[in-house]
């Protein structure tokens, strides 16, 4: 797009020629005969006239005569060729002198690139000018890409920079909880822990596993939005329940801290509405979410506005806006403009202090916008807090009449006995089948344990499973074709794909080799025990 800018600039911006003669008459005539739409034609009859406008503008050719009062043509070359700017300015004399071997090797000598003699011949004098326009617009071509090239490399610089700071960033805020993971894990071994320090060690290293898989998804939030590839699960919700979510979600985070979390709003709270209620819900968490963590004493506001969408058809769609009013650090402007930039946070000091990777503003804004709203930083003033508007349309639920929505059902909390059934575990890793038999261990089922596709093959055919639960990245023979083959040997029963892939393509990818479900790894034990009593049907 630049290019094509430069381009057409070159094309509307004409080509400059000075000529340089002490007669009047001489200027007209030769200005006549070299007269084309493309070229702006200065003149001087005066050397110091001529000087000025070298000086002040940049010339494809200049156009001396040779024989004048004051300085000759000669003299008057060799005076460009003495300034810097003008140095390589292409020169052509035009004399009335005889063409001779003395009058060429002078004018050459003076830095002409030609010498054209009185009669002039048009064709000729035409046929060099034009020569020189398109010499002009080449050089200026080449020099647009020359800049454009500087200036696409600056950028990769300036990206591979804030790439740099982020991965370093995102380096330490992986190995912070890490380290608590692997540091409570050590302490969990040794023997004189009571029962209360046992469980706070438990409790840490939940919390911290917690912490990483945020960080992972919201790398893999930030991928899927550079590769367009934002899925949303819709699903009908009632928007008091969305609220009531994210305010006792957040309220405790904000006592922690001193600081009043207060939501207002005069809409309907028992309205139905259709979106994707987890990304809806991550969006104000991060935003509300990040108020509360840039400030220190006060309050942090929350004011939600409904109308009706514009321009909608017959669905009825409403626009909520959400008003994000902080009294924290607040941001400069300088800092605000890279406030929704991948790879980037305002501030690395702020950085060092609050912690934080600085994507949560970049996912939420690309997750607004895709719900037909946006983020946008409305004024910011350092030291006094920040004003953020979050905007989304939502349709209306199917049964806004009776807004009562259908509660998803809970995870089953006692525990399952699946006490005659045998299971098939199927995993490289060995860490990841021993803790798959720990989850089991209380249901009284009979675990198998295979270690790669082929034994799993083999186990299936001689024993026959009520369930499979498949690793999907193996070596040799992954899990779609060790599926594939056990479904080609007439196995109808459950398989459960068990997959560290996040993306919503990987889930539909084990779903057509022939599994049955799909848990995205880790997998916590509710979960699993959850999808393992919808497949067997056993409560």
């Amino acid at each position: 797009m630049m290019m094509e800018i430069v381009k057409e600039s070159l094309f509307l911006e004409k080509t400059k020629i000075l000529i340089v003669d002490d007669h009047k008459e001489n200027i007209l005539a030769l200005s006549e005969l070299i007269a084309n739409p493309d070229l702006e034609i200065l003149t001087a009859q005066r050397p110091e006239d001529a000087l000025a406008h070298l000086l002040d503008h940049d010339f494809a050719l200049a156009l001396l005569d040779v024989q004048m009062p004051e300085i000759t043509g000669f003299e008057l070359a060799q005076l460009i060729r003495g300034v810097h700017k003008t140095r390589h300015l292409p020169v052509i004399f035009v004399t009335a002198q005889q063409q001779d071997q003395s009058i060429l090797f002078q004018g050459y000598e003076s830095g002409a690139v030609d010498l054209l003699f009185k009669p002039l011949d048009p064709h000729i004098v035409r046929s060099k000018v034009r020569t020189f326009i398109e010499l002009d617009k080449q050089n200026k071509l080449l020099k647009a890409k020359m800049d454009e090239v500087e200036f696409l490399r600056q950028k990769a610089e300036q990206a591979n920079m804030a790439k740099s700071q982020f991965l370093a960033n995102m380096s330490h805020e992986i190995r912070t909880p890490l380290a608590s993971v692997l540091g409570f894990s050590d302490v969990l071994t040794q023997d004189d822990l009571d029962e209360q320090e046992r469980r706070d060690s438990v409790s840490a290293i939940r919390r911290n596993g917690e912490l990483l898989l945020r960080l992972i998804d919201d790398i893999l939030d930030l991928s899927k939005i550079e590769a367009h590839q934002l899925h949303f699960m819709r699903s009908d919700f009632v928007l008091g329940e969305l609220i009531a979510d994210v305010e006792s979600t957040l309220s405790l985070k904000a006592n922690d801290k001193g600081i009043d979390l207060i939501i207002e709003t005069s809409a309907n709270l028992d309205r139905v509405y259709n979106s994707d209620f987890a990304r809806v819900k991550q969006i104000l968490l991060n935003v509300i979410g990040n108020a509360i963590k840039f400030t220190d004493k006060g309050s942090v506001t929350v004011q939600l506005f409904v109308s009706a969408a514009k321009g909608t058809s017959d669905t009825k769609v409403d626009r909520l806006v959400f008003e994000v009013v902080d009294t924290g650090i607040g941001i400069s402007q300088e800092q605000g403009q890279k406030l929704f930039q991948p790879f980037s946070q305002a501030d690395l000091s702020t950085r060092k202090r609050f912690g934080g990777t600085g994507l949560g503003l970049v996912i939420s804004r690309q997750l607004a916008r895709s719900l037909n709203g946006d983020l946008k930083l409305i004024s910011s003033e350092f030291g006094k807090g920040s004003f953020f508007e979050i905007s989304m349309e939502f349709e209306h639920g199917r049964n806004v009449e009776s807004p009562k929505a259908e509660k998803k059902s809970e995870a089953p909390t006692k525990k399952l006995n699946l006490s005659g059934k045998t299971i098939l575990v199927v995993d490289d890793v060995s860490d990841n089948r021993l803790l798959i038999e720990r989850y089991m261990q209380a249901t009284q089922a009979e675990i198998i344990l295979a270690s790669n596709g082929l034994d799993a093959i083999e186990i299936t055919s001689k024993n026959n499973p009520d369930l499979i639960l498949m690793d999907i990245q193996m070596p040799e023979m992954d899990g779609y074709e060790t599926v594939r083959r056990i479904r080609e040997q007439g196995f109808t029963k459950p398989i459960i794909a068990l997959t560290a892939h996040a993306m919503k393509e990987e889930g539909e990818k084990c779903l057509d080799a022939g599994c049955t479900a799909v848990l995205t790894k880790p997998a916590r034990r509710q979960d699993l025990m959850a999808r393992i009593s919808e497949v067997l049907n056993v409560h």
